[in-house]
């Protein structure tokens, strides 16, 4: 029933709607999110910002366990997309692969010392490190205070060459 619906609001084909409400429930399934859940608030956030159920159900489908790794909630996540998606107008597969790469490359040691060679924060007072989100509004709150240089070296190990545009659209929400 929820496929069919994810079909009337995406005009995606059943199997692919099917395909991206269990990528969904795999991977924000174990908060309690059925596939009723999911659509309702991937409709909340169509109606309410520039970014569509298509593309947010899509980035879902890309990122798979790497979002649930980093600790972060179906809500957050479509916070994620929306923000990459209002500034870099990039479609939902692409925004996806994006975050998975950012996800996985901030879990890199060498990632996390160099961020924090900067001053940033990327771990608490026990030496865990800190969950996907603070990081980021760690990063953030840093970001614009640091030299042109700095900005790319930050962008360039957080994101990598090519996921580069969506990592920026993510410092500057």
């Amino acid at each position: 029933r929820d496929a069919m619906i994810l079909v009337r609001l995406t005009g995606l084909e059943a199997a692919k709607s099917v395909e991206l409400l269990t990528a969904a429930v795999n991977t924000f399934g174990k908060t309690g999110a059925d596939t009723t859940t999911i659509i309702n608030k991937l409709v909340a956030v169509d109606q309410n910002f520039a970014v569509s159920t298509r593309d947010i159900a899509e980035a879902m489908a890309r990122v798979g366990s790497v979002v649930d790794d980093a600790g972060v909630s179906l809500d957050q996540f479509a916070g994620l997309v929306t923000a990459a998606k209002q500034i870099t107008s990039r479609d939902g597969a692409v925004i996806g692969n994006s975050l998975k790469t950012i996800f996985t490359r901030l879990e890199r040691s060498s990632t996390q010392e160099q961020i924090e060679a900067l001053g940033v924060s990327m771990r608490d007072l026990n030496g865990e490190m800190l969950p996907t989100l603070k990081i980021f509004q760690n990063l953030a709150q840093a970001y614009t205070g640091f030299s042109r240089a700095q900005q790319q070296q930050v962008a360039e190990l957080g994101a990598g060459v090519f996921q580069i545009n969506q990592f920026k659209a993510l410092m500057l929400d």
